[in-house]
């Protein structure tokens, strides 16, 4: 579904749902979920390969699906949510989530502006907060941003601490509505814990803090103690001076995408 000289993307999935993370839980809202990562955590739970299709759930909640040839362009993309839209007339937010969608900043840059003016919502990015060109190159569209601390002790891979500050110094420097998510397990480091509040503290004070907990739905056994995590929201929050949330993933436990 593209045309020739188009910006494409690959696409995992289209559908409407309930947030399940973050401050904006239970939000209505219709998701794209991009096909591919750069980043390669230990409990990722989302297949971030290239895909042949595309599925778009047919009736929201159903588990029934049909597919779509891959990659789409603007126009086909902005065909298959049209097919959810006019299902579910009710949405609050357009979603984009992955794998990591600023890996398709080029394709985002075009459609999100053809997407605004066709279904007039607000557009929130979940992100690995660490792509900040990329970033900067679709912020204006983006009204709020859904972003991880990448945690080394939790993920596996090495810090992007540089990364995350610049990114987020580009999200403050547009005032863009701001969620800062912490993913922990069973192994987070205080030290991790340290250098994320120094982060928050310095370039982010604004925004909502989520610590988001790893559970029996997680691609790992490493799940943390209730006693582990209260003693990390109390340190943040003390330290932060702010609500500190934690929030696991809601919609895993009530059956959702």
């Amino acid at each position: 579904m593209t045309q020739k000289n188009q910006p494409s993307a690959f696409v995992s999935e289209i559908f409407s749902s309930a947030q399940g993370e973050g401050v904006n839980i239970g939000r209505r809202q219709l998701f794209v979920r991009f096909c591919e990562c750069h980043r390669n955590c230990l409990y990722c739970d989302t297949p971030f390969q290239r895909t042949d299709s595309v599925r778009i759930e047919t009736v929201p909640g159903s588990g029934t699906f049909k597919e779509f040839s891959n990659p789409l362009d603007c126009a086909g993309l902005i065909k298959l949510l049209k097919l959810l839209y006019s299902v579910v007339c009710v949405h609050d937010d357009l979603f984009l989530t992955g794998g990591e969608p600023l890996l398709h900043a080029k394709f985002l840059k075009e459609f999100l502006p053809q997407a605004k003016k066709e279904f007039a919502l607000p557009v929130h990015l979940e992100t690995s907060g660490d792509l900040v060109e990329e970033f900067e190159s679709i912020a204006e569209y983006i009204d709020h941003v859904l972003m991880d601390i990448k945690l080394p002790s939790v993920t596996g891979e090495p810090e992007t601490w540089l990364q995350h500050q610049h990114f987020m110094e580009a999200i403050r420097a547009r005032r863009i509505s701001t969620t800062i998510k912490l993913v922990v397990s069973a192994d987070t480091a205080e030290e991790d814990l340290v250098e994320a509040i120094e982060l928050i503290t310095a370039t982010q004070t604004e925004a909502d803090v989520v610590l988001q907990p790893m559970t029996a739905a997680s691609r790992t056994d490493r799940i943390p103690t209730a006693q582990q995590i209260l003693h990390w929201q109390s340190e943040m929050a003390c330290s932060l001076k702010k609500t500190v949330r934690i929030i696991p993933q809601s919609h895993k436990l009530m059956g959702l995408l």
